[in-house]
Formats: structure tokens, C-alpha cells, sequence
């Protein structure tokens, strides 16, 4: 809800009766506060995860968001507003523990559907926030976002603790009765019990020399690279500045029809094409959705963007075919869901080798946060420099480009052990018959 609410806020403060005035400048502040704080979220749900547990951090999540939900209920100045979101933009990091949790506690037929259900949350989320922001002020809005948290920190008390982080714990009896409950039958918790403990007592405890030399092998510094790129690629297509300011570009696109409104459909088809996009992930490759889905926006943004150079200066009532940006910006949302959106965040957990796989996967998502930051920070620069037709002419090249990108450089994960994946960037497999001693035998089953 925090990812949709600038898309709320931002032109309600900009009306002249509003109580709270800001410039451009504020506005992108505003924007940009709410994920500039996320990196340092995401880190310190890292370290909370293993001292406190993957349910606890998740349950204390709802803290910051609400602290930082009522501050922006009840603030009076820009100052209030602007450290309330950085407060839930440091809780949307925190969040990120949610992926662990879901990992930890599913079937492995069925993890990489409902890792790919997070997007699909998130689009709920933003559904919700911009018809709410339809309906009530902004104050009201947050309000409402604040019960939210409050409702999800007394639902969450109800689930259970992950085995594995239980089993790490040496709290092995309270680990198999979680496995029991949650497999149904003390057999097949019997069997993943066994997985687990070998999980925890194969676990190899690195220092800080041992993770520099590990990441100069190619098996790391090659996944960093390439999925560096991948976000900075997400980024530069303008998936989240059309997420953040969805409000402000229908007005700068100018229609018939409501701006707030043409929010609330494009976070319908948001909602719909991300559980579509979960479906894909589970039945086509990875290569083929990111080059569907990089084409598809690509095309999608050239048209907005030519149909912006050619009758953007023309009276509204005077345009040819005044609903076709509108059209050309859901369409985009369609393609971005199917692979660009999820694809990056879900790669995360799949390229990185067992014994650096938390430390690296929590500093790429730290850097893609940061990446968000500084798009949406610079996107009232981007619109004086280049104009609206100019900004969306360069998400097309940035998405045509990841087309390009992954035909030589994305490596196929789909249907592929963890293992297989690792080893596919070795220089060579003259170590391959060894590597079964680094298998993670809670993921060993092949990734759906």
C-alpha cells in the first residue's frame, strides 16, 4: 500500500485549497523518502530474521508501518510527511523476510508459485490504496493503511515459526511438531525433518576473508553483474515511476477520463495480469517472459510516447483516438507483470551459490532499492528535460534493450537445480563431480 500511496498523496497536495503545499522538488521528496529508507529495512530484517526469527521479524514489520502510517495521518508539514514515509519505506524492507518465510515453510512442488504471489500482494495493495485515495483524503487514507498493519501484526501472531529456523535453533522437538501441522502427516514431516537438519549441520560458517575470496569466483561476481543489470534495466523501463506518480502522468497525458480513475483501472489490471504473470512463471522460461515482456513495454511506451509528440500540444477534445494512451499504458502494466516486474526479484534466489546466497541476495535487493530511489527521485527532471513524449521514448529503448540483454546474457533457470545453475557459471566442470558437497537440500527439488 506505501508503493501506491505517492500515486494518492501527490495530487491532492498539489490542489491550491490543499493544507500542505509543495513544489515539484517536494513532491519528488516525498516520492523518493518512501524507498530511499528501504535498503537499510531489508539489511536489518537480515540480521533480525536469524536472532528474533523469520515470523517474529515478519509480525514486527507491522510496527514501523504503522508508526509511519499515523504519522502521515496526522501531520501538518512537509516534515512530518516526509519522515513518515521514510518510516514505512524502511518497513517495506523489512518486508522482504516474507519471501524467506514463504520458502522456509512451503512444499517444494509449490515455492516458486507462491514466491511469485508476492507481486500479486503488492498489486492488491495498490488497488486498494488508489481507490481509497478516490474515496477520502489523503489523512483518511492513511488512516485506513494504518488498521491495515495493525490487523496484519494480530494475524500473523497466528502462524507458526519456520522448522528450519527452529531446527538451526536446536529447538529440533519445536521444529518437527511446525512440520507435522504443517504436512498434514508425522511421515512426511519425518522426511523433510531429515532435509532440514542436514540443511543445518552442512552449513559452513564463513568469515569475512573467506567471502572476499569467494566472491571473486565466477560462480558470484557473474550473478551480481548480471542481475545488477537486470534491475538497472527494471528501472530504466519505468516500471515504478509509473507506479509512483500513475496519478500525475494521466494528468500530464490528459484525457476524458478522470485521472484518479484511470489510477484505479490500471491497478485492476495490475492486480489481474500479476497473477497471470505467477501462472507463467510456473509453465514458460525465464528468457522467453523477459523478452516478451521487454518487447511488449517497449512497444507500448514508443506508441504513448509518439502519440504524445504528435497531439500532445493539441486541446484534449481535439486529439484523434484520445483514449489510445490510456490503452498503450494499461497494455504496458500487462507486459511488465508477465516478467519484468517479477522475473528480477525471483532471480534473487536462484543464481547465487549456497554459501553466499544471503549476504549476496540481500545486497542486490539493497542496490535495486536504491536504483527505485533514484529513478523516482529524478523523475521531475527527467519530465523538464525531455518532456513527457521524450521520457516514455526512453523506457522504450531501456525496454527494447532487455530484449537484447536477455538473448546473450540472462542464463536460464527455469526446470534447473540450484546446483546446475551454479555450476553453469564455472569456467570449468573439472570440479563439477564435487560440487554435490555445496547442494542445498532444502531446494535440491527442481525450481517450478
Amino acid at each position: 500500500m506505501s508503493q501506491g500511496f505517492s500515486a494518492v498523496l501527490l495530487p491532492q497536495l498539489q490542489q491550491e485549497n490543499s493544507s500542505i503545499q509543495v513544489d515539484s522538488n517536494d513532491a519528488s521528496w516525498i516520492a523518493s523518502l518512501g524507498v530511499i529508507s528501504t535498503p537499510g529495512g531489508a539489511l536489518v530484517s537480515g540480521v533480525m530474521s536469524e536472532l528474533l526469527g523469520r515470523k517474529g521479524t515478519v509480525q514486527l514489520t507491522a510496527l514501523p508501518f504503522l508508526i509511519g502510517w499515523m504519522m502521515i495521518a496526522f501531520s501538518s508539514n512537509k516534515t512530518w510527511l516526509c519522515i513518515g514515509r521514510f518510516v514505512t519505506g524502511f518497513a517495506i524492507g523489512m518486508a522482504s523476510t516474507c519471501y524467506v518465510y514463504v520458502a522456509e515453510v512451503s512444499l517444494p512442488s509449490q515455492r516458486g508459485l507462491l514466491s511469485a504471489l508476492g507481486p500479486v500482494f503488492v498489486s492488491l495493495g495498490v488497488l486498494i490504496v488508489y481507490y481509497l485515495g478516490y474515496a477520502l483524503d489523503w489523512h483518511a487514507c492513511a488512516v485506513a493503511c494504518a488498521l491495515v498493519a495493525l490487523l496484519s501484526f494480530s494475524v500473523i501472531h497466528l502462524l507458526p515459526e519456520t522448522p528450519a529456523w527452529l531446527a538451526s535453533k536446536r529447538r529440533t522437538s519445536q521444529a518437527r511438531d511446525v512440520l507435522v501441522k504443517l504436512r498434514g502427516t508425522r511421515e512426511e514431516a519425518e522426511r523433510e525433518m531429515t532435509q532440514v537438519l542436514q540443511s543445518v549441520g552442512s552449513g559452513e560458517n564463513l568469515d569475512f576473508r573467506k567471502y572476499a575470496l569467494q566472491c571473486l569466483e565466477p560462480t558470484v561476481w557473474k550473478p551480481f553483474l548480471i542481475l545488477v543489470v537486470f534491475f538497472l534495466c527494471q528501472e530504466g523501463s519505468g516500471i515504478y515511476i509509473l507506479l509512483y506518480y500513475a496519478t500525475n502522468i494521466f494528468q500530464e497525458i490528459g484525457s476524458e477520463m478522470n485521472s484518479s480513475l484511470e489510477s484505479i483501472m490500471m491497478g485492476l489490471v495490475r492486480l489481474i495480469m500479476s497473477a497471470v504473470g505467477s501462472i507463467c512463471i510456473q509453465h514458460f522460461n525465464r528468457k522467453t517472459l523477459a523478452m516478451a515482456s521487454g518487447f511488449g513495454m517497449g512497444l507500448t511506451m514508443a506508441c504513448s510516447g509518439t502519440y504524445e509528440y504528435l497531439y500532445g500540444d493539441m486541446p484534449e477534445k481535439e486529439r484523434p483516438f484520445p483514449y489510445l494512451p490510456l490503452v498503450c499504458m494499461l497494455l504496458n502494466v500487462c507486459a511488465s507483470m508477465i516478467g519484468m516486474l517479477q522475473l528480477p526479484w525471483l532471480m534473487i534466489g536462484e543464481l547465487f551459490p549456497l554459501s553466499v546466497r544471503g549476504v549476496m541476495s540481500g545486497t542486490v535487493s539493497s542496490l535495486a532499492y536504491l536504483f527505485i530511489f533514484a529513478t523516482v527521485k529524478v523523475y521531475p527532471n527527467i519530465i523538464s528535460c525531455l518532456r513527457l513524449y521524450g521520457m516514455m521514448w526512453l523506457f522504450a529503448g531501456v525496454s527494447l534493450l532487455v530484449v537484447v540483454f536477455t538473448k546473450f546474457f540472462l542464463p536460464e533457470t527455469q526446470g534447473k537445480l540450484l546446483i546446475e545453475i551454479e555450476n553453469s557459471f564455472k569456467k570449468s566442470d573439472k570440479n563439477a563431480k564435487d560440487s554435490d558437497t555445496q547442494i542445498d537440500p532444502i531446494f535440491i527439488l527442481r525450481i517450478k
